[in-house]
């Protein structure tokens, strides 16, 4: 499945908070929405603890394996698009296929304790990228016409504290 523009829509600045993870979409201050994800990105290896790793966490949803390698190259992908925006914003950043990435990767086929440092080493690099990618700069979004630093951090800190959710969603269901 490729990001459609509902599909990207459904990562887009909204107000409030989101009814199901609870994240705060009126937060304007890209160091704390940074550190945000740095809590979020930690949470990841007890919550995996008290899940199968492999099981759907709902029907018709990723196992939570499946979502925190997902969340790696959530970041990974996250951190290219802040090189860009610092070396060569009029490229413009590209949507990504999630669906044809899961199933290429095999995410189901990687070790769960395995994701747990790579989040953590995705998340620093994310981490340094955003904060050093340029305030004041745009570019081009094939779905979201043009983004900037702070949508990037916002929609990147929103889909791991969602991807969070989903994994420890499996819990209250095993």
């Amino acid at each position: 499945m490729s990001e459609s523009p509902d599909q990207f829509l459904a990562w887009q600045a909204q107000s409030g908070i989101c009814g199901e993870c609870g994240f705060n979409w009126d937060q304007r201050v890209i160091e704390g929405l940074v550190e945000q994800c740095g809590r979020d990105v930690a949470a990841f290896e007890d919550a995996l603890e008290s899940v199968d790793p492999h099981q759907a966490v709902a029907p018709g949803l990723w196992s939570a394996n499946s979502y925190i390698w997902h969340s790696v190259d959530v970041l990974r992908f996250g951190a290219e698009r802040f090189w860009t925006l610092s070396l060569d914003p009029q490229w413009g950043v590209p949507s990504w296929d999630e669906g044809v990435v899961a199933a290429s990767r095999s995410y189901d086929r990687l070790s769960p304790i395995v994701a747990v440092v790579a989040l953590g080493d995705a998340f620093a690099t994310w981490r340094t990228a955003a904060l050093g990618a340029p305030r004041d700069v745009t570019t081009a979004h094939p779905d979201a016409g043009t983004v900037d630093t702070f949508d990037l951090v916002q929609r990147n800190t929103h889909e791991i504290k969602h991807h969070l959710f989903d994994v420890l969603r499996s819990a209250q269901i095993t």
